[in-house]
């Protein structure tokens, strides 16, 4: 039995109808205006069942919104995640495809994307690269399912790519000296003021220092263990927003202690002072829940009444909260301690972070290099404390 032919349609007699068996064994058909088409149909699809990479037409078809949301919907996601990538499809994915079918992609539409993401809604490299990186693993797994044949993201060229990210950040960071530092903790409402600490002199993102916790600290030993955060990932009753809830950090398990960071005398002052006077709050023992002491202390709250306070009152020109954390991570590559405890500390895999947040750092070792040994290599340069000293041999 043939698994394709083309006849007459019944419905219209001047048209060709192409007939064909699916994988699964269920009777396919579509219909052309000339019998060419029809029969340029039927060795389409004969080809595509001989090489098992038979499609359905159907699949092909749906709008690439639908495709985006059945690839979220299928991933275990929190609620956060899913929120990030619904907002995606609704700020650059429906505006830009609309209703165009995934089938009818090709490489030139993604780059059209790219340059519209760019030029028309002014996206960084790094946010553009991001979404990009989205968008072609949920064509690949359109692929996977046998929705799409193939994946146009791959011949993309350069989208991917962290360079133009790298160049654009250097040409936009934000960096705080340390006089600018010092007003904004002084401006600071009191209340929060020890949170503004630990995100500069510990390294601390938003949701770490809104997580922590007296058991957290440890004045003793001195030290921190940064394992806790305040995410947008709880269950509320209508199901439409998230709620707050105070988690392990993300990728981590529960088990694993998270990592230790050390606390410096002045962070560890304003740490006790701030229990002092402010206590902690519930059973979770937090140092910073919501000024009405209710419940955990959200981001919408703490960037108009907390961080704009301290920038406006410290005449500090605007930044984003997330420059005290790199204000933190540049001190210490200045101060000279080594790139892969300062990586530990600020919770990266690796070091290749640091060299593009603090490119600047870096860019001058030749020069430093140089000098230092300049300095080391001259007449009564030795220090007689240097344990790599071993002339003395017993």
């Amino acid at each position: 039995m043939a698994r394709a032919w083309v006849a007459r349609s019944k419905d219209d007699p001047k048209k060709w109808t192409t007939f064909w068996y699916d994988p699964d064994g269920k009777q396919r058909q579509k219909t052309f205006a000339t019998k060419a088409r029809a029969d340029d149909q039927r060795k389409r699809k004969e080809q595509e069942l001989d090489a098992g990479t038979y499609l359905d037409d159907r699949l092909g078809k749906q709008p690439v919104a639908a495709v985006w949301e059945q690839w979220t919907n299928q991933r275990k996601l929190t609620n956060s995640t899913k929120k990030q990538y619904r907002s995606i499809l609704n700020t650059t994915i429906e505006p830009f495809f609309k209703a165009r079918s995934i089938v009818s992609l090709k490489v030139a539409d993604i780059e059209q994307w790219l340059l519209w993401m760019e030029r028309d809604r002014n996206l960084s490299a790094r946010t553009r690269r991001q979404r990009f990186s989205f968008f072609s693993g949920m064509m690949d797994w359109a692929v996977v399912n046998e929705i799409i044949g193939r994946n146009p993201c791959k011949k993309v060229k350069g989208a991917g790519s962290r360079a133009k990210e790298i160049r654009e950040h250097k040409s936009k960071g934000r960096r705080l000296t340390t006089r600018e530092v010092l007003a904004m903790l002084e401006a600071c409402p009191p209340r929060y003021r020890a949170m503004l600490w630990l995100m500069a002199g510990c390294g601390l993102r938003l949701g770490e220092a809104m997580a922590v916790s007296r058991d957290q600290i440890d004045f003793k030993a001195e030290s921190l263990r940064v394992d806790f955060q305040i995410t947008e990932d709880g269950e509320t009753e209508s199901g439409k927003n998230s709620a707050l809830q105070r988690r392990h950090i993300k990728a981590r398990d529960e088990e694993e202690p998270g990592r230790i960071v050390p606390l410096p005398p002045n962070v560890a002052f304003e740490l006790r002072r701030h229990i002092k006077n402010h206590g902690v709050w519930g059973p979770e023992r937090l140092l910073f829940p919501n000024v009405t002491r209710t419940g955990y202390l959200y981001a919408s709250y703490f960037y108009p009444k907390i961080w704009l306070v301290a920038l406006d009152k410290g005449g500090v020109t605007y930044c984003k909260a997330h420059s005290l954390r790199h204000y933190y991570g540049s001190r210490l590559l200045y101060a000279g301690v080594p790139e892969n405890d300062v990586a530990d500390w600020m919770g990266h895999s690796c070091t290749d972070v640091l060299r593009e947040h603090y490119h600047y750092i870096f860019e001058g070792a030749e020069q430093r290099g140089r000098a230092a040994i300049a300095t080391m290599l001259t007449p009564g340069a030795d220090d007689p404390d240097d344990p790599t000293d071993t002339s003395e041999v017993a």
